[in-house]
C-alpha cells in the first residue's frame, strides 16, 4: 500500500529536547512544546480508544498502581519528611518494608508522586506529605479521572525518569568527577522522544533507534560531519553508560511498566493509552489533530484516505476492507477513483491501491476512469491484470488497444512517484536517484522526460526542477532541467 510520507515535522523533535519538561526548575506551563520541537500546524487524523477502554487499561498499569499504593500507605494523616522533602530515615524504612519496594524503585515511584501531585506537601505543615488531587482521581472509579491521573503520571515519567538519572542523580556518585558530564543532557529528553514515536506511530522505532535519538538529543547540537567530534561523542557515550547505566534501557522500562508501549518484532509504538495521551497534549500545544469515528463504516473516504499515514499497512486495508464492505464494492471504487482524481499524488496511490483490493467488482468503475486522466494509467494497469495480463513477465502479451499506456499515462504515473521524493527542505541526491530509477526504465529518461513537459501533471514543472537540481547523474539532471525549460514555456 502507497503513502505519501512527509516526514519533515519528525526532525523537530529529532534534534531538540523539551528543556524543563515537568523538570525540577521549569514549570510545564512555560514550555511551548509545539515551538521547542518544531511541530507542524497539523498532523494526520487518529481514532482514540473510547474513554473506558483507556480507563480500564490504565489501572491495570504496574507504575501508578504502585504509586497508589504509595499514596494509600501515606493515609490522610500524611507522613513526615525532611527539610529536602524526602521521607525521613525511620519513614523511609517503614515505607520500603510495607511496600515490599527497593530503594530504587521507591526513589522513582517517590519522585513520579510529588511530581504530578499523586502527594503533596501539607499546607498546614510542609514538613509532612498528604495524598494529592491525582491519588483522588485515581481513586474515585470515574473513567475520566482515572484516565488522567494515568496520563499525569505518563508526564512525570516522562519528566522526571530521565532527570533523576546520571551525575545528579541520588543514585550516582556526585562526587565522581566525570569529564563527560557536560557532554550530554537528557532533561527534557523524555518528552521528546514521546512526541517522536507519536509521529512515527505508522513505523513506530526500533529499539536502536530509540536509544540513538535519545543520546544524540542529549549530545546537542555537534558537527555531524567531523569524524573526531564523532569519536570523541562515542567514547563519552561508552563511559557514561559505564557509570549511570543506558537511559533508553531504563526509560522503556518505566514506559513498559506505565502500558504507555507495545513492542513487536522490536518495533516500539505507543500504546492506545499514550496515544490518547499524547494526543491531548499536542492538541492543547496548538496541534491540529482531528478524531477519526469508531468504525470504519462510519468514515468518509478523505478520512478513510487521512489515517492512511497514522497507521501500517496491515492495518489500512484491515480499515480499507471494511471500509468498503459498509459501502458495497462498486459504490466504494466510484468514490475513492473520484478521490484519486482530485487528489495529490500520496492519496491518489492509496485510493487505488485500495480499488485494487476489491478485485473483479471494480471493473466497472475502473473502465469509467478511462477517460479520467490523472487515474486513467492505475487503471489500465489494474484492468490488465484483473484480465490475467503480467507485461513484465510477458512483454509479448497481447494487450487490448484501450489498455496500452501511452506516453501520458507513464510520465502522469512516474511524475507522481518522484513527486512522492522530491523533497526541497532535506534533498537527498541518492535516494532521489534510487526513487527515480523505480519509477523510470533505463533508457527511457529523454522520452518520459519529454512526455512529462508536454503532459498536463500540475506538479510535473517542479519535479523536473527538483530532479534537475538535485538528481547526482549529471545528464540526467541536463535533461531533466532542459524538460523543465520546456514545460514552463508551455505553461499558460
Amino acid at each position: 500500500m502507497a503513502h505519501d510520507h512527509d516526514h519533515d515535522h519528525l526532525d523537530g523533535a529529532h534534534s531538540h529536547g523539551v528543556n524543563g519538561y515537568y523538570g525540577d526548575d521549569t514549570d510545564f506551563a512555560d514550555i511551548d512544546i509545539k515551538e521547542a520541537l518544531g511541530l507542524p500546524d497539523e498532523l494526520p487524523p487518529i481514532r482514540l480508544m473510547p474513554v473506558d477502554e483507556l480507563a480500564l487499561r490504565s489501572r491495570t498499569a504496574l507504575l501508578p498502581t504502585r504509586i497508589a499504593q504509595l499514596a494509600e500507605w501515606v493515609g490522610k494523616d500524611g507522613r513526615e519528611v525532611d527539610e529536602d522533602g524526602d521521607l525521613t530515615t525511620e519513614e523511609l524504612t517503614v515505607a520500603l518494608r510495607d511496600l515490599a519496594a527497593e530503594p530504587e524503585e521507591f526513589a522513582f515511584l517517590w519522585e513520579y508522586a510529588l511530581g504530578v501531585e499523586w502527594l503533596v506537601f501539607d499546607g498546614d505543615d510542609e514538613e509532612r506529605v498528604v495524598p494529592g488531587e491525582t491519588a483522588q482521581d485515581w481513586a474515585s472509579g470515574d473513567d475520566e479521572r482515572v484516565f488522567a491521573a494515568w496520563s499525569n503520571t505518563l508526564a512525570a515519567v516522562l519528566g522526571e525518569t530521565l532527570a533523576f538519572y546520571g551525575p545528579e542523580s541520588e543514585l550516582g556518585d556526585e562526587d565522581e568527577d566525570d569529564e563527560d558530564e557536560d557532554e550530554f543532557d537528557f532533561t527534557g529528553q523524555g518528552m521528546a522522544i514521546a512526541i517522536l514515536l507519536f509521529l512515527a506511530r505508522r513505523e513506530g522505532l526500533t529499539t536502536d533507534e530509540f536509544a540513538e535519538v535519545l543520546w544524540e538529543n542529549a549530545a546537542g547540537d555537534h558537527d555531524e560531519d567531523d569524524e573526531e567530534v564523532h569519536e570523541d561523542l562515542e567514547l563519552a557515550r561508552e563511559r557514561w553508560e559505564a557509570e549511570y547505566g543506558d537511559p533508553a534501557e531504563l526509560l522503556l522500562s518505566k514506559l513498559h511498566e506505565m502500558l504507555a508501549i507495545d513492542k513487536a518484532d522490536d518495533v516500539i509504538r505507543l500504546s492506545p493509552l499514550a496515544l490518547a495521551a499524547l494526543h491531548e497534549q499536542l492538541v492543547e500545544a496548538g496541534v491540529e489533530i482531528a478524531l477519526l469515528p469508531q468504525t470504519a463504516a462510519e468514515l468518509s473516504g478523505s478520512e478513510l484516505l487521512a489515517m492512511a499515514e497514522g497507521v501500517s499497512d496491515a492495518e489500512f486495508e484491515t480499515e480499507a476492507d471494511a471500509w468498503t464492505a459498509a459501502r458495497g464494492s462498486d459504490v466504494a471504487a466510484r468514490d475513492l477513483l473520484e478521490l484519486a482524481a482530485l487528489g495529490d499524488p500520496g492519496e491518489r496511490m492509496l485510493a487505488v491501491a485500495a480499488v485494487t483490493r476489491i478485485g473483479v467488482p471494480a471493473e466497472p468503475a475502473l473502465r469509467e476512469s478511462l477517460a479520467v486522466v490523472p487515474v486513467r494509467g492505475y487503471a489500465k494497469v489494474a484492468l490488465l491484470a484483473l484480465a490475467g495480463i503480467d507485461v513484465a513477465e510477458d512483454p509479448e502479451a497481447s494487450i487490448p488497444p484501450e489498455l496500452e499506456l501511452d506516453p501520458e499515462d507513464l510520465a502522469w504515473v512516474a511524475t507522481d512517484l518522484l513527486s512522492l521524493a522530491c523533497d526541497d527542505e532535506y534533498p537527498d541526491p541518492d535516494d532521489l536517484a534510487v526513487s527515480f530509477r523505480e519509477a523510470v526504465p533505463l533508457g527511457q529518461e529523454a522520452e518520459l522526460f519529454e512526455a512529462m513537459a508536454r503532459g498536463s501533471h500540475p506538479d510535473a514543472e517542479i519535479v523536473l526542477n527538483h530532479l534537475g537540481k538535485y538528481h547526482p547523474d549529471k545528464n540526467v539532471a541536463k535533461a531533466a532541467r532542459t524538460a523543465a525549460h520546456k514545460a514552463a514555456s508551455r505553461r499558460p
